[in-house]
């Protein structure tokens, strides 16, 4: 799909309103008292030439959109906050390093949504309800609009985004969407989470990526919607068609299923899932694995899933809890006595759920077996509503109340595929217990290494794509490099170019420009803001596009290493 007209695109503008200037200083008004910037001379030169890349970048030094243009066009910063406007429409801002760090200092109310990013480096502290929520380095807070909350940074840079409103075409995630599509994303993600929750995977994520990818398994007679999860088994029956290196991964991994299943460690599920047992200590879980046979390579295969599964179980137990006034003491022992509660041995105020519902209508079904009259249930599915998150995306959180909600990237999963991701906040994550979801989303991507290295080796599905830039779809992209240097890959004026975007840098790739990262060098860290988050519109928002006639990945490859190589001699 070739996508057109880059050459008139306007960053983060409603085509209706095509006319307005592109770039230019726009005044925030926050509330904001005047603070005093901290002596920053003992801080290392982040951009001094000959240096490696030991912390990250403590301001923006260079800020400018990317369009398809020659030209790139350069975001001037406000003159009240020191924050960059990278969508007008929304009036989405970005403040980062040490300007972020003088403007949490200053507020303890915020009057919009609010994202507060602690990347690799960064840690602080959040106080909310006389608590102290700790804020370590690759977390996020999420705070809505009228939370009077405290965030405190004990170390590193942090980076802010601030948004005042949405699009009007743009439709938030939730249970009550008007959007049919919306919905039916949400109660997928309820069927995926509620094998999550209960510690429960698919042996396919025990298979490296090219033997889940679509095409490779089309190309061998694989229809992977068909094999579902039973792609392990599907792949040793086509061995014989697989590259001897794949061959004897497949095969060593049947081995391994096999024997997870005779020895006893793991049972099977519905729908082709598998759990483990037990649900021990991590080092207790390897010495019951040494006692059932298991190699040291098979035990190094499955406790990274085991430590994951084990985690998001656990994780999900405040899910499985709703405060005693919830319910009546006469509901509350019919409900121990029938199988759905928890017999606790102390009393704090809560009661335990025993099994986690998939939806509203599997936990109305066995209220209904279990002989509980229409008012009893609607009692007691509408308090399971209030505590019950399994539809969201709620891997990694770690703190959550009616304002607010705290994330980890490090114990996160992706919910479809339960692997990891490098989503730290998207559109389906939950912002408060009331069932808001943000407008922006945020990713991260990490390296540690001190030389040049192609992004394909690390993320295989970056391609040179594009994001929409249509009147009722459309979305903005920012890149932060806050470590190391990246080569971006973008297309101007209908030619290929490598783009080298620095320690410091703030770019904004506008709608429609098609881009992607095509090396990067040093110790690495790069934080993308995407203005609106749109994982519950599915596909749609990011387009894989056809390249221009000059395009030479190998070439352009090369290209970039060099120019990298280039860069940290200077």
């Amino acid at each position: 799909m070739q996508i057109n007209n880059i050459q008139n695109i306007q960053f983060g503008i409603n085509p209706k309103t095509q006319n307005q200037q592109t770039a230019k200083t726009v005044g925030s008004d926050f509330a904001c008292k005047d603070v005093v910037k901290p002596d920053v001379s003992s801080i290392r030169a982040n951009f001094a030439p000959n240096i490696n890349f030991t912390g990250n970048a403590p301001q923006i030094k260079n800020a400018y959109i990317i369009t398809g243009e020659e030209k790139d066009v350069p975001l001037l910063v406000t003159k009240k906050n020191e924050s960059f406007v990278i969508d007008f429409d929304s009036q989405t801002e970005v403040i980062y390093g040490i300007d972020a760090v003088n403007y949490l200092d200053s507020v303890d109310e915020f009057e919009y949504d609010t994202q507060v990013i602690f990347p690799r480096k960064a840690q602080g502290t959040l106080l909310v309800d006389d608590k102290e929520v700790p804020l370590p380095e690759n977390s996020a807070v999420m705070i809505n609009a009228g939370a009077k909350t405290k965030v405190k940074v004990d170390k590193g840079y942090p980076l802010m985004l601030i948004t005042k409103k949405d699009y009007d075409w743009y439709e938030r995630y939730g249970r009550h969407a008007q959007d049919s599509n919306i919905k039916n994303k949400f109660l997928e993600l309820i069927y995926y989470n509620s094998h999550l929750y209960n510690g429960e995977f698919t042996p396919n994520i025990m298979l490296s990526e090219q033997l889940r990818d679509e095409k490779f398994l089309s190309s061998i007679g694989i229809q992977k919607y068909q094999s579902k999860n039973n792609l392990v088994y599907d792949l040793f029956n086509k061995k014989d068609s697989l590259p001897e290196d794949k061959r004897i991964e497949v095969e060593k991994l049947k081995a391994l299923l096999d024997k997870m299943y005779s020895t006893g460690v793991v049972e099977a599920r519905d729908d082709g899932y598998i759990r483990f047992k037990n649900m021990r200590k991590p080092e207790m879980q390897v010495q019951v694995f040494e006692e059932k046979g298991f190699t040291k390579e098979e035990i190094q295969k499955m406790l990274p899933i085991y430590k994951q599964t084990r985690q998001a179980k656990l994780d999900s137990k405040f899910a499985l809890k709703n405060p005693t006034t919830a319910f009546s003491p006469e509901l509350i022992e019919k409900m121990k006595k029938t199988g759905f509660l928890h017999n606790a041995k102390k009393e704090n105020g809560f009661v335990y759920w025993k099994d986690i519902f998939g939806n509203e209508n599997t936990l109305r079904r066995k209220l209904y077996e279990a002989g509980f009259n229409k008012d009893e249930e609607n009692r007691v599915v509408e308090s399971w509503k209030q505590a019950n998150l399994t539809g969201f995306d709620i891997s990694g959180l770690k703190f959550i109340n009616k304002d607010l909600a705290v994330y980890n990237l490090n114990d996160k999963l992706n919910n479809w595929t339960h692997e990891k991701t490098n989503w730290v906040t998207n559109s389906t994550a939950l912002t408060s217990t009331d069932e808001k979801t943000p407008f922006v989303g945020v990713s991260m991507v990490q390296y540690d290494d001190d030389g040049a290295i192609e992004m394909s080796k690390i993320r295989s599905e970056e391609k040179l794509h594009a994001h929409p830039n249509l009147e009722e779809k459309r979305q903005t992209e920012i890149y932060v490099i806050s470590s190391g240097a990246a080569a971006l890959n973008v297309v101007k004026g209908g030619k290929s170019r490598v783009q080298i975007l620095k320690e410091g840098d703030l770019a904004v790739v506008g709608p429609g420009v098609m881009h992607c990262i095509n090396s990067i060098l040093g110790e690495y860290e790069h934080i993308v803001a995407q203005v609106p988050s749109a994982f519950q519109y599915g596909y749609g928002f990011k387009a894989i596009v056809d390249p221009p006639e000059d395009y030479d990945m190998k070439a352009l490859e090369l290209q970039a290493l060099h120019e990298l190589a280039e860069y940290k001699k200077d």
